[in-house]
């Protein structure tokens, strides 16, 4: 009896361990082998640089001080983005959108205007992001960055005051 015992929380055990693991590897692991994230704590991201790339990201950062004038202004015209729909689903909230035709190929125009908040006294940010807050299985309650940028570093003090213009173009060929 004593065997049979162990044997069955043994049994219990590994598939309480296979169970747990399979529910945090869901997301990472999809159909095609990618999800929202590589791993516990890194996204899957694609570039906009790659010739298959569903979107185009144009970024521009304007820096003011707290009386409102220019110090600085950055500019990008790659980023990454989450492959997976959820790319979609925010390409979708973010705003009026525009068909254009750029070298032949058509895409869905969004522009959107964000001005992030900071908290510390100085701060030197070059990765600039939209993003998306709420459950997600394996992970609890996270925010992610669905499109993200680069661009030179720009110093920021907790009373400048920083706008992201954002112009983000789906591919519709």
């Amino acid at each position: 009896v004593k065997e049979f015992t162990i044997l069955l929380l043994s049994v219990i055990f590994v598939t309480l361990i296979a169970g747990s693991v399979q529910s945090i590897s869901a997301d990472h692991i999809l159909e095609d082998g990618k999800g929202i994230f590589k791993d516990q704590d890194h996204q899957n991201f694609t570039k906009t640089i790659d010739s298959n790339s569903k979107y185009q990201i144009h970024l521009q950062v304007e820096l003011r001080n707290a009386q409102g004038q220019l110090i600085s202004i950055a500019e990008t015209s790659h980023g990454n983005y989450i492959p997976e729909g959820i790319s979609d689903l925010m390409f979708e909230k973010l705003g009026k959108k525009e068909i254009v035709t750029i070298d032949n190929i058509k895409y869905e125009k969004v522009q959107y205007v964000d001005s992030p908040m900071k908290e510390d006294e100085v701060d030197y940010v070059s990765i600039w992001a939209l993003m998306v807050c709420g459950e997600i299985l394996g992970h609890g309650h996270k925010c992610v960055s669905v499109f993200q940028a680069s661009t030179a570093v720009v110093s920021v003090t907790q009373t400048d005051v920083v706008t992201n213009q954002w112009t983000i173009l789906r591919n519709l060929d």
